[in-house]
């Protein structure tokens, strides 16, 4: 593999080129667990407000950002919303925490109170023009648009029934991640998500920092022009009887400047229970708190990390 496949969404929804493109889509699932998703229509522009918004608030003084830290979210849990400083993430134990800093929100609804739901304090725009109102936006248009679309594609690669999809995910639960990696130096180590599938925006550099793990080695896969990144999770893996794969991938980010990326990482709704065509079965609200707990309380990394050496 020198790159990761394309599969355009347009094709994917469009009758005279739906069938080519969904082979096309099973055989990136099968093989790769990571491919490229182009014709997507997200507007660039939407994409750069968030990236620039983003930046100012990590410019931000140390004890600001703070103020919305996990320790000020009214969320269950605490740690899946708001800011988190350099080295507040540990993906794999062997690494060590991540030199990264991070802000986390969801869909905004005070009156939910089920784990990953609820409301995040987000700065207002005095503070940080632009923030809330850029990635809140962001998210409607990937929710409405990107997710339904392709979530409907791979439910049908699973061979499940007519309206699976919207079934187990009206809402989704997401967790929308804002992720600023330092210059020469930032770091998210090796681990798999958690999810039903991951779509990652991201700055267009000339430094490969993510790295997918494929045929024994790590492969670089650089930004290329009007795409996203998309991998799939353990929970897609789960579904469909691990013929699709969930890949290990990292980043090492190198650059001279920093980066910046905007990863959603897309869940079925909270309450739903899930099988397999096998009867694999999996609690989604249970398989996400169990991975959390990984992470911050026990330190064993995100994801299959401890299968990772």
């Amino acid at each position: 593999m020198t790159t990761l496949p394309q599969i355009s969404l347009a094709r994917l929804s469009s009758d005279p080129t739906r069938r080519e493109e969904h082979q096309r889509l099973r055989t990136a699932c099968e093989e790769y667990g990571f491919f490229y998703l182009i014709e997507h229509g997200i507007p660039e522009e939407q994409i750069t407000e968030a990236i620039d918004a983003s930046r100012r608030f990590f410019a931000l003084p140390l004890a600001t950002k703070e103020r919305y830290g996990h320790a000020f979210q009214n969320v269950h849990p605490t740690t899946a919303r708001g800011y988190s400083p350099l080295h507040g993430e540990m993906l794999h134990p062997e690494a060590g925490p991540d030199p990264k800093e991070m802000f986390d929100l969801g869909i905004e609804n005070e009156s939910d109170r089920r784990p990953f739901a609820g409301r995040t304090r987000l700065p207002d725009d005095a503070l940080a023009p632009g923030f809330a109102r850029s990635l809140l936006a962001l998210q409607a248009t990937v929710l409405n648009g990107v997710v339904p679309q392709l979530g409907n594609a791979l439910a049908d690669l699973l061979d499940m029934e007519k309206g699976w999809f919207q079934r187990h995910f009206s809402p989704p639960t997401v967790l929308q991640r804002v992720i600023r990696y330092p210059s020469t130096g930032g770091a998210a180590a090796k681990h798999t998500d958690n999810g039903f599938f991951t779509l990652l925006l991201q700055e267009e550099l000339p430094t490969r920092s993510l790295q997918v793990w494929f045929h024994g080695r790590w492969i670089p896969a650089p930004s290329l022009p009007d795409s996203l990144v998309v991998n799939l999770g353990d929970m897609l893996q789960v579904l469909s009887d691990n013929r699709f794969k969930s890949t290990p991938h990292q980043v090492v980010h190198s650059g001279p400047a920093e980066r910046i990326s905007l990863p959603f990482f897309i869940y079925p709704d909270i309450d739903a229970r899930l099988a397999s065509r096998q009867g694999n079965t999996f609690g989604v609200a249970e398989m996400m708190l169990r991975n959390y707990e990984s992470i911050w309380e026990k330190g064993n990394g995100a994801g299959r990390a401890r299968e990772l050496q």
